[in-house]
């Protein structure tokens, strides 16, 4: 009886490591290849951007701004930022540099300084017929994707005594590009 427990005990420990060893060499193996194709996404088709920027100039010396001038992106894959913008006078409008101040300006006179960003990070768009502004990519005009952001404008002038109905005095060429 001893014996044929000690064979037994034999037998389970050889079956144990046939066992062991059997689930542990594979059959056989496969190999795959894995293939991207790429199509580039145009940005500019990607974001909307209102066409028209209504300022108001006040008879108290003050200016009315849109409070939603809302730049959308559509694009589902990538956030995009504000890499610049552009200005180009236009009806016998100039812009102001930094030097100069609007304060000195002649009554009704058709020059403005012009400033654009976010509350707290405004760029002066500094020329006199044309203007251009960078901003930095890691800067707060990030827009993820499907998210919004409100632009903000800023008008320095001097006095005007003739109303006028709104006119284009600006245009402004606005590029995103892929964050």
């Amino acid at each position: 009886m001893k014996k044929t427990k000690k064979m037994n005990v034999v037998l389970a420990a050889v079956l144990s490591v046939t066992i062991l060893f059997s689930g542990a060499i594979s059959a056989q193996a496969a190999t795959a290849e894995v293939t991207v194709e790429i199509k580039a996404t145009d940005v500019n088709t990607a974001v909307t951007v209102p066409t028209v920027l209504p300022i108001i100039f006040n008879e108290d010396g003050t200016n009315t701004y849109p409070t939603n001038w809302t730049i959308q992106n559509n694009s589902q894959i990538a956030r995009v930022y504000l890499y610049s913008i552009k200005v180009d006078a236009v009806n016998d409008w100039t812009l102001m540099t930094k030097a100069q101040d609007p304060i000195y300006n002649d009554v009704d006179a058709k020059k403005i300084k012009f400033y654009a960003g976010v509350e707290d990070n405004m760029q002066l768009l500094d020329g006199t017929e044309s203007a251009y502004v960078e901003f930095d990519p890691y800067d707060c005009l990030i827009l993820p994707n499907g998210g919004t952001k409100d632009l903000s404008f800023k008008v320095e002038r001097g006095a005007y005594t003739q109303s006028q109905s709104a006119k284009k005095v600006l245009e402004m060429v606005l590029t995103f590009q892929y964050k």
